[in-house]
């Protein structure tokens, strides 16, 4: 199993960690630690081998090591402390920082906070490439795969620097905040949990050294007595062979440890019907019947924004035809399209068996609603017409857990969609006074955490769908929480492109397991395009108000087909065909679940291909077993040995373009 650790990657995780943590025999920490900062005009690494430090681990039940390695500054009462899991499942090592001031004054200015600052050796004439990837910003391009190969500066003569960094404070706009060093046939995946603004800078020295620098793009601030604040939380995962094992890897252990369990459950992608939200409720709950009706299969209704507020119904409203952005922060459903409230649709939805998503944007007010006219000491701004709700103060954040615990509770929600559609950093370097940068941020990601916490918490098999203007806000710590179901703004225009939406996939399973795909056109090939963990299928209005023009038969077979595949999702992924924003080349990839002896194999011609044929060799499979093969579209059967599929793979013709072919295959006993 790709996906499944070797014996001599866990000792090298563990290693890593005895060395980065550890303390010396006279209790002092070493320049291995690998969180550093500024004090005052003293960088961290000539500073902490003079503190004294403390060093505790602990057995979890599950094996893992929890560690908590601690130092203080004797004049200044400063505390630093990390707080470690070392993984017993996967070689994965994960820390959070924490700075706290025990002593009776401010403390002196700590700044430049690196969650992660640490080296590895490049040997001479190695390969070292850096895998990494864009993130959501309304492009084509979305989460598109990057690499920057370090091989063609091994002979500079100086330092050679590569910055990736998110932009205007949510997590993955601009870039993804993991990465994949690749240094001969080894390699260190990180990956950064902070929702906010971060920056990862890898420097490659003509002494074959990379340093790997991670943290906040922004620390410069004193803390007042009693005060702590917290570090992004920062993953190493060590990895052998082969760069995509340990892509796999990280996927396997992501969905083992950072990913949300619904009534202890591990959460599995939903499949989803929507509605803009300034609908009647009547016509909601038709639309709603109308699919159940139907034997389609959905398993969640979907409400959008426009739902709330004090302007009134307009039935043509859309997301570019009103001003709904306008009410956020008027957070009570609109009187004249839902007269009793949420709980009629709630109800009623319940009663078809359907789960409930509804969307807020909470963390963003309007000018002139209810929030920033009865509170405004909880708001930053304006910038623009936009008020940021400050999640850092106690009682703000209090206050807005129980609002949206009422309107979950009252409304029967059962997937909180939370959007954001602001970039936050200008509002906190506007709230920050000059010797307390960063502070703001700070708190407010910090009681972003907190809320879904709380709220999972009181409502057991919450789902929360985390979008910030599609997919600019997913990062360790949100993934932990969430699920991305618009991953990107792409889809939000009609007649978006299906390449991109096929790109999506393949860049964002690279390193998150969990997402959803969107499909609008009624064609087996934009299903087929969507196909991912969740889906997203706005099919229910058309439906509704023209059902003799609606093609049910095959929306229920495309619906079975999903069902019947999803389980992959959760398995190895494997591009076999390069990454590429063209249309006239083919897709394909590959979802292995090696523990069933089951997969999927997609196989898209992009409208404007030549090739009317395509040969992808599999991966993954075991080349002693035999393989029964079902080609889907064409119904066809094939019953081959793990051996040839690895080395001649699957041969697929299609004439059409665009067009495709999904082969789903299973793992049989050998012929007698």
């Amino acid at each position: 199993m790709s996906g499944k650790p070797f014996q001599s990657e866990m000792l090298t995780a563990r290693r890593w960690a005895s060395e980065a943590f550890g303390i010396s025999s006279d209790a002092r920490l070493g320049p291995p630690f690998p969180i550093s900062f500024q004090y005052a005009t003293r960088a961290s690494v000539g500073l902490l081998p003079g503190w004294s430090a403390r060093r505790t681990e602990q057995a979890s039940d599950d094996g893992s090591s929890r560690i908590v390695v601690e130092a203080d500054d004797p004049s200044t009462g400063l505390a630093c402390r990390a707080e470690v899991i070392l993984y017993a499942d996967f070689p994965a090592v994960e820390w959070v920082g924490y700075f706290k001031n025990t002593g009776a004054s401010d403390s002196p200015i700590i700044s430049d906070i690196q969650a992660l600052d640490t080296v590895f050796i490049v040997g001479r004439g190695q390969r070292c490439r850096l895998h990494h990837a864009r993130g959501s910003q309304c492009r084509d391009d979305d989460f598109e795969p990057q690499e920057t190969c370090f091989t063609h500066y091994q002979a500079a003569s100086t330092a050679i620097d590569v910055r990736l960094a998110s932009v205007g404070g949510r997590s993955s706009d601009g870039a993804l905040p993991f990465f994949n060093l690749e240094i001969g046939d080894t390699g260190v995946i990180g990956a950064i949990g902070w929702s906010g603004d971060w920056a990862a800078t890898f420097t490659y020295s003509p002494e074959g050294l990379i340093r790997i620098r991670a943290g906040m793009q922004r620390t410069h601030l004193r803390l007042h007595p009693g005060e702590e604040i917290r570090t992004p939380r920062i993953l190493l995962l060590f990895w052998e062979n082969d760069w995509l094992h340990g892509q796999n890897l990280l996927r396997q252990f992501i969905l083992s440890h950072h990913t949300p369990r619904p009534n202890g459950a591990v959460l599995r992608g939903p499949l989803c019907d929507s509605a803009w939200g300034d609908r009647l409720d009547r016509d909601q709950i038709a639309q709603a019947t109308w699919l159940v009706e139907q034997g389609l299969g959905f398993e969640y209704f979907w409400i959008d924004a426009d739902w709330y507020g004090e302007t009134p119904h307009v039935e043509t409203s859309d997301t570019f035809g009103t001003a709904w952005y306008r009410q956020v922060g008027n957070w009570f459903p609109k009187k004249d399209a839902y007269p009793n409230g949420l709980k009629a649709v709630g109800d009623a939805l319940r009663s078809l068996g359907l789960g409930f998503i509804l969307w807020v944007e909470p963390e963003r007010a309007a000018r002139k609603t209810r929030i920033v006219h009865e509170h405004p000491d909880w708001v930053i701004g304006p910038v623009g017409e936009n008020y940021l709700f400050n999640l850092g103060i106690p009682a703000a954040r209090a206050f807005l857990t129980d609002l949206l615990s009422d309107i979950i509770r009252e409304g029967g929600v059962t997937c909180l969609r939370q959007d954001f559609n602001v970039r936050p950093a200008p509002f906190w370097a506007a709230a920050d006074p000059p010797d307390r940068v960063g502070i703001s941020e700070i708190r407010h990601i910090e009681g972003l955490y907190a809320l879904w916490d709380d709220l999972l918490a009181r409502h057991p098999g919450l789902i929360i769908d985390n979008c910030a203007s599609g997919g600019r806000r997913i990062d360790l710590e949100t993934i932990s929480r969430s699920i991305a179901l618009w991953r990107s703004d792409v889809q939000c225009y009609p007649h978006f492109s299906l390449t991109a939406m096929q790109n999506q996939t393949h860049g964002l399973s690279l390193w998150v397991p969990l997402s959803a795909g969107v499909a609008t056109e009624l064609t087996t090939y934009a299903f087929r395009s969507a196909l991912s963990p969740a889906m997203v299928v706005p099919w229910g209005e058309r439906g509704r108000k023209d059902p003799a023009g609606f093609p049910i038969e095959w929306a229920r077979r495309m619906i079975a087909e999903f069902k019947a595949v999803r389980p992959y999702f959760s398995g190895d992924f494997y591009p076999l065909v390069s990454y590429s924003l063209a249309d006239d080349t083919w897709v394909v990839w590959q979802f292995d679940r090696p523990d069933l002896g089951e997969g999927m194999v997609l196989f898209l011609r992009r409208p404007h291909s030549p090739f009317l044929r395509w040969a992808a060799a599999l991966r993954g499979l075991a080349p002693d077993a035999i393989y029964d093969l079902h080609f889907r579209e064409r119904n066809r059967r094939e019953r081959r040995s793990g051996r040839d599929l690895l080395e001649r793979g699957i041969v697929v013709d299609l004439e059409q373009a665009p067009d495709s072919e999904l082969v789903t295959y299973r793992r049989v006993e050998r012929d007698v």
